[in-house]
């Protein structure tokens, strides 16, 4: 039996197409279609044309994803079965291995097999890449992975309400590889997804089975970053005139010239899968840790706004990266709330992740907050220093200084500058009558006491000198201030009252002497006897 023959038989693994059987008559009830040579399985063109552009995508793919990627309401893959075995009779494409499913892998067939895909999808030969013969001798476990990927973006997410799908398969591309400035390395996606329509020019893919090391994993994201920064030379006429170094522009502008609204490099995608939630989870986190240098940008802050330390990041030089899991991915579809964007708490939606974290249009929006907030609280403020006479407002806006009338500081329950005048007048006038009327009482009290030994005035001093006695003298004063200041000026000594006479103290004995200065007399004389006195 030849190989076309035996492709043409049905496959127990696989269901592969069903025999070609000659025609003969109908049955009642149904209409004979007679099979054409060139394609005994009976697929269409269509079909055909659809497989062809699918595995030049895909590289290698199961008859069953092919169905769910092209087919999705058929009730079983036998279309795409047929249509894989008629495009196997002509040498387009080839199997040569089973999943660990035991579904038979499909790829294409030299050549031949690649140029008509290209001739599909619109591409030259030089872009589509490899065969990926032999893939399917180990279960092309990787491939298969990417492939569900490319198909929960493409189909949605199979839980009730999830999000529908985005695009078509033709918006991707696999296995592309980009040097790297030297030529030597090279950065290698797992998939390429271009969206413009919903906001997307280019998303790198990178699906992770948990057999690689985090590290490896994480310097795939500063490769990205090292491949994100070639600049080449501008092929936009409008810049034609310009010097050589301003014409420099990074290369992947020019490979996807799509809207790129977002800060940054073209954003990357890690889908992980093959273990456990938990495993996935720290997976996650390791490898964000890891690649932080190459996704956390860099932190720009304003002292002069006095933020509190508060700032913003800029991603110029950053590749923004989303993670997911592939259950998550295939459960709610690449629109639903999956996405954890590095540098960023919870789970977003697609579009919603790609935006970048912390960016100066947030800290704007945050410091317009805060000076509004200054501003409240001082508007607040100054209504609790309305002024407690007259209940006029501080008009300042930037500060409670209140300089109306120099460095004045309005205080809660204060006054404004003119009453706190006003009432510093009124306070100096009731000083002033108080003190006049304390004076006043001074005056009459010191009239009725005895008068100055030495000038015979009032013990008080003479009205309105500057040493006349503001308060009641003392009942042991004897002199007025100022001849007890004339005194001391001239050196003359404590004064000293004349002695008692013995006539005196003898009439004392009997009756109160008429002397004001009797009891002063009697006590100098104890203080200072005659008999020491200087004549």
């Amino acid at each position: 039996m030849s190989t076309r023959q035996r492709l043409a038989q049905p496959d127990d693994n696989d269901g592969q197409a069903d025999a070609v059987e000659p025609a003969g008559p109908s049955r009642p009830g149904r209409t004979a279609y007679r099979r054409g040579a060139a394609n005994p399985n009976g697929s269409t063109t269509a079909l055909r044309a659809d497989v062809l552009g699918a595995l030049g995508v895909l590289k290698v793919a199961t008859a069953d994803q092919l169905q769910r990627l092209l087919r999705p309401g058929a009730a079983s893959n036998k279309a795409i079965r047929q249509a894989l075995g008629d495009l196997a009779l002509h040498g387009l494409v080839a199997s040569d291995g089973n999943t660990r499913n035991r579904h038979k892998t499909w790829r294409l067939e030299g050549t031949v097999g690649l140029e008509a895909a290209g001739q599909v999808l619109g591409l030259p030969r030089a872009d589509m890449g490899g065969t990926a013969r032999g893939a399917g001798r180990s279960g092309a476990q990787h491939a298969m992975a990417v492939n569900e990927t490319v198909l929960a973006f493409v189909r949605g997410g199979t839980a009730p309400g999830a999000a529908g799908g985005v695009g078509t398969v033709t918006d991707w591309a696999t296995e592309v590889e980009f040097p790297l400035p030297g030529g030597r390395r090279k950065v290698r996606p797992d998939a390429v997804w271009q969206a413009p329509e919903i906001g997307v020019p280019v998303l790198m893919v990178e699906v992770d089975r948990s057999t690689m090391a985090p590290e490896r994993v994480a310097a795939k994201f500063t490769a990205y970053r090292e491949l994100f920064r070639t600049k080449v030379k501008s092929t936009d006429p409008a810049l034609a005139d310009r010097e050589p170094a301003d014409r420099m522009v990074h290369w992947w502008r020019q490979a996807w010239p799509g809207r790129h609204t977002r800060p940054g490099y073209p954003p990357v995608a890690l889908v992980v899968t093959d273990a456990g939630p938990v495993a996935l989870a720290n997976r996650q986190q390791a490898v964000a840790d890891l690649s932080r240098d190459a996704w956390g940008g860099s932190w720009w802050t304003m002292r002069s706004d006095d933020a509190g330390g508060d700032g913003w990041r800029e991603y110029d030089d950053a590749v923004p990266v989303i993670a997911t899991t592939l259950e998550l991915l295939a459960e709610h579809g690449p629109l639903g709330p999956i996405w954890w964007r590095y540098g960023r708490e919870g789970r977003h939606s697609l579009l919603d992740a790609l935006e970048s974290p912390d960016t100066r249009a947030a800290y704007d929006q945050r410091q317009a907050a805060r000076e509004e907030n200054a501003r409240q609280a001082h508007r607040e403020l100054m209504r609790t220093l309305a002024c407690a006479d007259c209940g006029q407002i501080p008009e300042q806006e930037s500060t409670w200084e209140y300089k109306l009338h120099g460095w004045w500081t309005r205080r809660p329950c204060g006054r404004c500058y003119p009453c706190h005048e006003q009432h510093q007048q009124r306070q100096e006038e009731e000083r002033e009558a108080q003190a006049q009327a304390r004076l006043k009482a001074a005056r009459a009290a010191n009239a009725e006491l005895r008068p100055c030994w030495t000038c015979g005035g009032s013990i008080g001093g003479k009205a309105g000198s500057p040493l006349e006695l503001t308060e009641k003298a003392g009942p042991d004063r004897l002199e007025c201030l100022q001849c007890a200041s004339d005194r001391e000026e001239k050196e003359l000594g404590p004064l000293v009252l004349p002695a008692p006479t013995k006539r005196e103290l003898l009439v004392a004995r009997f009756s109160a002497p008429p002397d004001r200065w009797w009891e002063d007399r009697v006590r100098h004389a104890e203080l200072y006897p005659v008999k020491d006195r200087t004549p």
